[in-house]
């Protein structure tokens, strides 16, 4: 039971974290809107799916869904090479930083699994997960408003 409590009391810290960094816009082509939302549910699905196996001490589901992520970079199997072209010439440096820090994350909490070493595991579950606090706190405040507030409180604290 103590590493599912980490657990919950690690997605809980992130939660409560907040960001100084004010938000960037992503311009994105409305083509590829679509394509983008559907990885970020499949992102939070596996995300979701490895807080069970982690608890659970599944370590071969957990490194499935750790390279099943890693392998998912941003938008990468579906676009077309004019659209990926077009869209990292768009996004923000730092935007594209964090996703390929996430994914990174992700093939090291896989290759944690595949070492049965839970205390990595939980480590790197907290790093990709700060890396969507991170990203969402800076680029999708209006889909997650309530880290504008709390950029708002960290902001006020630190003068």
């Amino acid at each position: 039971m103590k590493c599912w409590s980490r657990v919950l009391m690690l997605i809980t810290g992130m939660l409560t974290l907040g960001s100084s960094v004010a938000q960037e816009s992503l311009n994105i082509p409305e083509d590829i809107k679509p394509i983008l939302k559907k990885e970020m549910l499949a992102v939070e699905k596996g995300m979701q799916a490895l807080v069970s196996s982690i608890a659970k001490g599944e370590f071969e589901k957990t490194a499935m869904i750790g390279k099943q992520i890693q392998a998912s970079y941003l938008l990468k199997q579906s676009l077309t090479a004019e659209q990926k072209k077009h869209l990292h010439h768009s996004l923000p440096e730092q935007f594209i930083k964090l996703d390929h820090a996430f994914h990174q994350y992700a093939g090291m909490l896989a290759h944690a699994a595949e070492m049965k070493n839970t205390e990595v595991i939980n480590f790197y579950f907290y790093k990709m997960n700060d890396s969507c606090v991170q990203c969402h706190s800076q680029y999708a405040l209006e889909r997650f408003p309530v880290f504008s507030i709390q950029t708002e409180k960290h902001v006020a604290h630190q003068h």
